[in-house]
């Protein structure tokens, strides 16, 4: 039987994917300061306020994802990564 390996993921992008994926156990500070805003200025906010509640789904589908294509397609899993950051960024100046 002669197997066929896939690639490994070198331990390096393994730390950075978790690294970027930690900003996610700061969503229920997210969430209290997005009510916070959203009920202070009396606007219709359902469009931020879904962009805040899938942001946890689209952080778990994007590491997920980044980690099972970075052997064969290691573009998409660098720009992945890269929105992943972008989006933390657009979050806080959402809330802030």
């Amino acid at each position: 039987m002669t197997g066929t390996q896939s690639p490994r993921i070198p331990g390096w992008f393994k730390i950075l994917i978790l690294i970027t994926a930690l900003p996610l156990f700061a969503w229920p500070w997210l969430m209290r300061r997005a009510t916070d805003v959203f009920t202070d200025n009396g606007m219709d906010n359902s469009l931020p306020w879904t962009f805040v509640m899938l942001l946890p789904l689209y952080v778990v589908l994007s590491t997920w994802i980044s980690y099972r294509v970075y052997p064969t397609r290691r573009e998409v899993a660098w720009i992945l990564q890269g929105l992943q950051i972008l989006v933390y960024a657009a979050m806080l100046m959402l809330v802030w």
